[in-house]
């Protein structure tokens, strides 16, 4: 059966009134449904309404994944309760701070500031530390 792009409004037997809507991911179609209580709603749902709703847990998957690889909330060392409170206080400040750089177009996303860091940190430990390396600068 081929979906419209604006989705098809079904009846699902003892569930109700649904919608479906379908996406073509890496040449396969996926196919997604949408229940919403008031069916006048359901019925004029767009397809940007559908790829609003559609988007919103990989929004909430990016944040987590940032907060994560970037901010280091998981990371810490400390066990007292104050220490911890300051500590992930820390990284979701971090967090904010990453977005309105992002949203003031300083950044392309959250992972380039972090990755120009360590870079940074990486050569600067290298010119430091080269001429202590045998290994890494024998002539052979």
């Amino acid at each position: 059966m081929e979906i419209p792009q604006e989705g098809l409004a079904c009846y699902l037997p003892r569930f109700g009134e649904i919608k479906v809507y379908s996406q073509k991911f890496k040449e396969e179609y996926r196919y997604y449904i949408i229940y919403l209580p008031d069916t006048n709603h359901l019925n004029s749902l767009n397809r940007e309404e559908f790829k609003s709703v559609h988007d919103t847990p990989w929004g909430i998957e990016q944040y987590h994944r940032v907060l994560k690889q970037v901010c280091n909330i998981e990371g810490f060392q400390v066990r007292t309760e104050r220490a911890i409170r300051n500590h992930i206080f820390s990284a979701l400040c971090g967090d904010i701070q990453l977005s309105l750089t992002k949203a003031r177009g300083e950044i392309a996303n959250c992972y380039e500031i972090s990755r120009k860091l360590f870079l940074e940190v990486i050569a600067k430990f290298i010119r430091e530390n080269s001429t202590k390396f045998e290994l890494v600068n024998s002539p052979s």
